[in-house]
């Protein structure tokens, strides 16, 4: 995604401007990556790999004690218990890794979770990106003083006991409780393997 080489595009467009001939090294010859652009690709990397594992660690957990709340107390316990606790267990792993770890979505549920105005381009181009059936690449964009690593959340069979269809996947005892706990509920009518959200891991001043 071209977002996601956005500090070597601009860092290419500074260096590249000066007033130089347009000289092409010799047939043969070998070209070097300066210095500065192999910085800027290592460092977009780190970035990622250290956002997907953090992404991911978080997912697991979460995605383990829903699970384990569905099966010990049924799903109208699971919804209250994503309520009280996602937001707990996500502020956790986000203290332990030492950045800002949140889901964000364009149909929230829970209406922290709404993405910016910039970050809704960022959704539809990994909707775009995902309706050619390719895997989708990790985002990693410069934001004020934060470098900010963005990954797709897609539904599973799991997602749609309370994100699928309200006439065929969601009981309508959960659906109350749905209604009961968030009212501007948007997060409804997804199927199976479909977009629903972005990981967003915020390393502060970095």
């Amino acid at each position: 995604m071209k977002y996601s080489f956005i500090f070597v595009f601009l860092l290419m467009a500074l260096t590249g401007c000066k007033d130089s001939p347009n000289l092409k090294p010799a047939e043969g010859a070998e070209t070097e990556v300066p210095a500065a652009d192999a910085e800027v690709r290592k460092s977009e990397v780190s970035y990622q790999e250290k956002g997907m594992e953090y992404a991911m660690a978080t997912q697991a957990a979460l995605g383990k004690a829903l699970q384990n709340k569905i099966q010990g107390a049924g799903i109208q316990e699971a919804i209250v218990f994503c309520k009280v606790e996602a937001l707990p267990i996500t502020d956790s792993l986000s203290e332990k890794f030492g950045v800002a770890i949140s889901r964000i979505t364009d149909k929230p549920r829970n209406l922290i979770n709404t993405a910016s105005a910039e970050e809704m381009k960022f959704i539809s181009n990994f909707k775009s990106e995902l309706g050619t059936g390719q895997p989708p690449e990790p985002l990693v964009v410069r934001q004020g003083d934060d470098t900010n690593f963005y990954y797709p959340i897609l539904t599973n069979t799991m997602c749609l006991k309370c994100h699928g269809s309200p006439e065929e996947d969601i009981r309508p005892q959960v659906l109350g409780v749905i209604a009961e706990l968030y009212p501007e509920d948007q997060a409804t009518g997804y199927g199976n393997n479909q977009f629903r959200g972005l990981w967003k891991v915020s390393f502060k001043g970095e």
